[in-house]
């Protein structure tokens, strides 16, 4: 065991696990991990109207979670407030290693700038990063989907995966590419706007200002649209789940559900193409479909693609984007994976 492996284990940084039982010859490794509390980052989530802030350690524990509202997500001063807030009150004399957040827009992580967020105007710029430097703490600011992927490599579906692709679904789409082990932000921290690759041409103005991305065949808003079109309950409000749940009884709930199915596997059979990614860890609206969805989007996507692929749903829920944050700041502070 390495010097610097023994020394985390002796300040109780990382623990020893049971031996590994290979059959090889000689002494079994031992597996080493992370010990409950070690690595604590404080995790903040900002979405269109509040931003979310918990501890959570190394291992995956979430601790103190707060949520912290504000009115007008175009306004920098309210955006900034709420985040330095709940920052400060999670870390409530905690001793935290920094600070992840993540953003639902483009970030240059280099320069903990945020490019444009469509969704929070008001966390343009350095502002949110300039703020909590000021607590003297590392900080890392990163697109919301490239911090799932993070999660996901540290907590998830895609721990031991060298090559994966992490998809947030929902009112849009976002992609973290996770390539041979490194999460892929590009020199300005603009890769993996995947939603907005042209799947249609001269299709619907997105409103990105492109038209035909794949976030206008493969959101709620198209969903929502096309459930109204065919007369299904509760269309402006509907979800994968309650879709799939009308299925069963609905040939038109039925047909809608396929051809939703099928405009998602466009964008992972074009990533499976292009990459040659043979896994897709799905987050948000498409995981309430269950199995039958899953086997349904696979199903699709197969039938687009010259290589073998998986769907899988993330089992970390509702708290990967929160976990994702604090992965960005255990990835950069342990470079362990």
């Amino acid at each position: 065991m390495g010097t610097i492996v023994q020394s985390l284990i002796d300040t109780g940084i990382l623990e020893e696990h049971d031996p590994l039982t290979s059959g090889a010859i000689g002494k079994p490794a031992r597996p080493v991990w992370f010990a409950p509390g070690a690595g604590l980052a404080v995790a903040a989530s900002i979405t269109a109207g509040a931003v979310e802030a918990c501890l959570v350690d190394a291992v995956g524990t979430l601790r103190g979670r707060l949520r912290v509202r504000f009115d007008d997500p175009s306004d920098a001063e309210a955006v900034t407030r709420a985040l330095v807030r709940a920052v400060d009150e999670v870390r409530d004399g905690a001793s935290p290693v920094g600070i992840g957040v993540a953003v639902p827009g483009a970030c240059d992580t280099a320069t903990g700038e945020v490019l444009g967020s469509g969704r929070v105007p008001g966390a343009d710029g350095r502002r949110l990063f300039d703020q909590l430097g000021k607590t003297g703490l590392p900080v890392f600011i990163d697109n919301d989907s490239r911090a799932q992927a993070a999660a996901e490599r540290w907590f998830g579906a895609g721990r031991g995966v060298e090559t994966f692709a992490s998809v947030q679904t929902g009112d849009g789409l976002g992609v973290g590419l996770v390539l041979e082990n490194a999460i892929i932000r590009s020199r300005h921290g603009s890769a993996g706007e995947v939603g907005h690759t042209a799947v249609v041409p001269n299709g619907e103005p997105c409103d990105c200002g492109l038209r035909g991305c794949w976030e206008t065949t493969a959101s709620l808003r198209w969903l929502r649209r096309e459930a109204n079109v065919a007369g299904l309950p509760n269309a402006s409000s509907i979800t994968c789940e309650q879709l799939m749940a009308l299925a069963d009884r609905s040939a038109a709930a039925a047909d809608l559900a396929e051809r939703y199915a099928a405009n998602l596997s466009v964008g992972l059979a074009n990533l499976n193409q292009v990459l040659s990614l043979e896994v897709f860890i799905l987050h948000g609206d498409v995981v309430g479909g269950g199995e039958a969805f899953r086997r349904m989007l696979e199903r699709h996507a197969r039938a687009r693609s010259l290589t073998r692929l998986s769907v899988r749903y993330s089992p970390l829920g509702a708290d990967a984007t929160l976990l994702g944050a604090s992965a960005l700041v255990l990835s950069e502070t342990f470079r362990l994976v």
